[in-house]
């Protein structure tokens, strides 16, 4: 009940409050850009929490990243907010918890890359040493690699 009470401030007077605004001074509220309509109004505070809020909302998101209704209640209720504040906190925590883990995501996936495109370099320099000392051998040694020699082979060209 209360909650209806404080929500539509504006839509309340012009319907039928103590003061009768016209109705085109309404429709000129309503088609302002929100940020001139706060200014109008005053501009909206950011909340700030203290320590010891931040630290129970910190502790139950680490327990339960998502609130039931009564949780959200009794949360409120503990550190003097409205549920739709803590409902909004942990909406907004969700947000930063999955960006950070997305940045974190990609750095491993930039990490690993890195390391494959090395190894890739890598492979590609040792299989151009391979190629060019096959073409340095001469005849009779690559007839012997091919009668089954290929042990003495690979370990003269890997010396």
């Amino acid at each position: 009940m209360i909650q209806e009470q404080e929500c539509d401030v504006v839509l309340r007077l012009a319907v039928g409050g103590g003061e009768k605004t016209p109705v085109r001074e309404i429709s000129e509220r309503l088609m302002r850009p929100a940020n001139k309509r706060e200014e109008a109004q005053g501009t909206r505070r950011k909340l700030r929490l203290s320590e010891e809020q931040l630290s129970l909302l910190e502790d139950s998101f680490r327990a339960h990243n998502t609130l039931a209704h009564d949780q959200k209640r009794e949360l409120a209720q503990r550190l003097h907010l409205q549920p739709r504040q803590v409902e909004v906190w942990f909406q907004n925590r969700r947000a930063r918890s999955k960006l950070k883990q997305t940045e974190e995501d990609c750095e491993s996936l930039r990490k690993c890359c890195q390391r494959l495109t090395n190894e890739n370099r890598r492979l590609k320099r040792e299989l151009m040493e391979l190629r060019a000392a096959r073409l340095v051998t001469c005849s009779s040694c690559e007839k012997m690699a091919r009668d089954g020699k290929k042990t003495s082979f690979l370990g003269t060209i890997n010396s």
